[in-house]
């Protein structure tokens, strides 16, 4: 099941989402910008912005290490681009460590390299884009 983070799941991305401050994480829950994904129990998440303010860009995916591989994420990404498509919006965006493997996924889910940058003490960071035009199905 995928939906909304609720102000119930604070906690649980707190203590996991270490890469922003909770009083971020509240207001990202409270503008419905995380999603969570979860079975019997929470398994991951996404949560996005807005770059220039108009194109979602995914800040964070995050499957927790005894659910990766098994499509998670697959599901996560192809549940938010159709969310994003049946909003208006037109492409996403997002950034990948060189060093990760999710650079990988995303390109087979259609994301195209459109460059990158060295973030201070960081390995390369990738940006990445997709065209959402003739490329979701609307649900």
């Amino acid at each position: 099941m995928i939906r909304n983070a609720t102000l119930m799941d604070l906690d649980f991305l707190t203590m996991h989402d270490i890469h922003i401050p909770q009083e971020r994480l509240r207001l990202a829950i409270e503008e419905k910008r995380i999603l969570i994904i979860e079975e019997d129990e929470t398994i991951g998440w996404l949560r996005f912005s807005f770059f220039w303010e108009s194109i979602p860009f995914v800040d964070m995916l995050f499957i927790l290490e005894p659910f990766r591989r098994k499509q998670y994420g697959t599901d996560l990404m192809h549940f938010f681009e159709r969310e994003m498509f049946v909003q208006g919006f037109k492409e996403l965006m997002l950034s990948t460590s060189s060093e990760e493997y999710s650079q990988y996924v995303y390109l087979q889910l259609g994301f195209k390299t459109v460059g990158g940058f060295f973030p201070t003490n960081e390995p390369y960071e990738i940006v990445m884009v997709k065209n959402l035009i003739g490329k979701v199905e609307k649900s």
